[in-house]
């Protein structure tokens, strides 16, 4: 049987594990995210590592997003190579793989890179210069995730010593608020956390400004944090990824209602001989191993009951608190994390009250 015989199949004639998708609870997630952006008069540049999907990037387009971003250079040329054409590769280009794809993408469509010093920006700078273009960068400014970006009291400098380099033109300036879902469960102080990550970077922005250099973009992203730091004045962009399919962990801390999750693992029960756990065949392979916000330890939950897969081994997963179970039943899978499970499987199915619908290849796989 092809992939394409599965068009029209029921669920449970494919096979297992497989990742689901459910097309319409896509569709309003996709409207609701741009009727946000609208509303707060900022533009929407989805982060595309949650879906790797041509057909999911040509739906937040028709709705209205500006571009995409991504997070490496399989996703940057795959997405280019699908035909769209507003990239944002949210990244240091460090390493000379990374710069030539860089250079290349430039050449044939719309490319910012995000640099977060003058040491990752300076070997961009010095091969496009060589090759006589121009590439658009954003300085990444760290607002309290302790990862990648410059201190905001150092991104005046730095932004300087970019705006001084030939071979790239600073656009703008971003950061990553994913400390905000590290907030938890806290609506409050996570809505406080995110409003503080927006109004620093409006505020790093205009000290730029002021030292005589123009920014186009001041960009945020997070599905966390897009409910708080884009409303902040001054804010251009938001970047949310998650939102599209959800996942337990945004499930969990309360950003993602149940009933705004698209995504599930399909799994069946292949070993009931043990007295503690069901095993099924989804396991870390098919889940992904991203921890759970829960604390617990576990890879996925069923949103049906009270099942919780606890562990998994490669193409085993450990299923305690479901009741009932043969060998051969069928049980959806919330994983903790989506991106990291699109990210496993070459492809996905959408789905439709219980039928395929379509098959959407996974791009830019690591």
């Amino acid at each position: 049987m092809t992939d394409h015989d599965f068009i029209g199949a029921r669920v449970e004639d494919l096979p297992s594990p497989v990742v689901l998708i459910d097309l319409p609870t896509v569709q309003r997630n996709i409207a609701a995210m741009a009727a946000h952006a609208d509303k707060l008069d900022v533009a929407l540049r989805p982060h595309w590592k949650t879906t790797k999907s041509a057909q999911v990037a040509g739906l937040q387009l028709e709705a209205g997003a500006s571009g995409h971003t991504v997070a490496t250079a399989q996703e940057a040329v795959a997405l280019a190579d699908a035909g769209f054409t507003d990239i944002f590769w949210a990244y240091p280009t460090v390493g000379p793989y990374r710069v030539a794809a860089a250079l290349d993408l430039a050449q044939r469509t719309r490319l910012i890179v995000g640099p977060d010093s003058v040491a990752a920006a300076r070997p961009l700078a010095t091969a496009a210069t060589e090759r006589g273009i121009e590439v658009e960068v954003r300085l990444e400014v760290d607002t309290g995730v302790n990862r990648t970006g410059v201190e905001p009291e150092a991104a005046l400098e730095v932004a300087k010593e970019l705006s001084r380099m030939t071979g790239i033109h600073l656009e703008g300036i971003f950061t990553h608020e994913g400390h905000v879902q590290g907030v938890g469960t806290d609506h409050a102080l996570r809505e406080r956390t995110g409003i503080a990550a927006g109004a620093l970077l409006a505020e790093v922005a205009e000290e730029i400004r002021t030292g005589g250099i123009g920014l186009d973009s001041v960009s945020v992203g997070s599905t966390a944090g897009v409910q708080s730091a884009p409303t902040v004045a001054g804010i251009t962009e938001a970047r949310p990824g998650t939102y599209i399919y959800g996942d337990e962990n945004q499930v969990f801390i309360g950003t993602i209602a149940s009933d705004e999750t698209a995504m599930t693992v399909l799994s069946r029960v292949i070993s009931v001989e043990r007295s503690g756990p069901v095993l099924i065949d989804a396991g870390i392979k098919a889940m992904s191993s991203d921890a759970s916000m829960h604390g617990d330890g576990r890879i996925g939950t069923v949103p049906s009951g009270p099942g919780v897969v606890v562990a998994g081994h490669e193409e085993h997963g450990f299923l305690r608190g479901s009741v009932g179970l043969r060998v051969g039943d069928l049980v959806s899978i919330r994983p903790n994390h989506a991106c990291g499970v699109t990210n496993m499987h070459s492809q996905v199915f959408a789905v439709e009250n219980g039928l395929v619908v379509d098959r959407w290849a996974t791009l830019g796989r690591h």
